[in-house]
């Protein structure tokens, strides 16, 4: 599963793909802040969301978001 990213920034197109609904937001967010624009986030049923509708983004079910924070916590601990 995983979210994709699309925006226009000044040299072009750019795509990034991320595994949750939160991680492909604070992407976006990110994108908007360096000057990127035209910003939308595609889930992987397909569906498109503008900027406008990023309010309306699906979360990511808890017990994902979990085993990730879980996985990115053990490696940063180490």
């Amino acid at each position: 599963m995983s979210f994709s990213i699309r925006a226009m920034c000044r040299h072009g197109e750019l795509v990034h793909r991320r595994k949750t609904s939160e991680a492909a937001l604070k992407k976006a967010r990110e994108m908007s802040r360096t000057g990127c624009y035209d910003i939308h986030i595609i889930t992987p049923e397909g569906r498109d969301y503008a900027s406008s509708e990023f309010g309306d983004l699906p979360q990511t079910p808890r017990t994902q978001r979990s085993v990730q924070t879980d996985r990115t916590h053990r490696s940063t601990t180490r």
